[in-house]
């Protein structure tokens, strides 16, 4: 065979090769594509349960509900708040707004179509900027961030103890123990009076009534992937 047979033949090997790999990484574009389209139907799906089945604490201002499928809770008067100043024992209002929302909440999250799409149901806890009263000697951010650890460790156990968790067979409630955790997060995630992260916010500004509070975040299983994709994007 001449040196110009073997040449051709190479770039010609070379040519499939290069085909060959550009097949199989489109392959897995559009793997990642079909994985993100799923995340957002599940969680608009989940968004949709929510909406529908918790409209009457919507509508009478005791939660807020994000399109994300997060849940805060908005006891905020005097009269109502969700914790008694510096305390991580519920008031009973709260308690009273969780025993109506832990059922409703459970049964939408333990629906076969969302139970294993969901890998994380994160309780937050969140405080406001005020120094401590009892322990003016400590660092504020740290004695809030036991603070706000203790109070989403409290709604979880209120959670776990509540009837309607109970009456759930034991596998759904390995797999809620599993998903369920609980976070403090201090006043890292303060918010200003128009509802925003102060720090993210052009306001930097602190509304302490609106930054006490608790938040349920729901996490699907592809999430983490979309929001990699989306950001090496931007």
């Amino acid at each position: 065979m001449s040196r110009r047979g073997t040449q051709e033949s190479y770039w010609i090997s070379f040519s499939d090769i290069m085909t060959g790999l550009m097949v199989i990484f489109m392959f897995i574009a559009l793997n990642y594509i079909i994985q993100i389209i799923e995340y957002k139907f599940v969680e608009q799906d989940i968004y949709n349960s929510l909406e529908l089945n918790l409209k009457q604490e919507i509508e009478n201002e005791v939660i807020e509900l994000s399109p994300d499928g997060t849940v805060k809770f908005n006891l905020q008067t005097k009269d109502k708040e969700l914790f008694p100043s510096d305390r991580y024992t519920m008031t009973y209002e709260f308690e009273k707004t969780l025993n109506e929302f832990t059922p409703k909440y459970l049964k939408i999250i333990t629906a076969s179509n969302y139970l294993n799409n969901i890998s994380e149901v994160r309780i937050e806890g969140h405080t406001d900027t005020i120094p401590p009263r009892r322990s003016r000697n400590r660092d504020s951010y740290d004695y809030n961030l036991e603070l706000s650890s203790n109070r989403a460790r409290s709604v979880l156990n209120y959670i776990r103890n509540h009837e309607s968790y109970l009456n759930y067979p034991d596998s759904i409630k390995t797999r809620l123990d599993f998903l369920f955790t609980a976070n403090g997060l201090s006043y890292s995630r303060a918010l200003n009076s128009g509802k925003e992260v102060s720090y993210l916010s052009s306001d930097k500004s602190v509304d302490n009534d609106l930054s006490r509070r608790v938040e349920f975040k729901i996490v699907t299983s592809n999430e983490e992937l979309a929001e990699k994709i989306i950001n090496k994007k931007e």
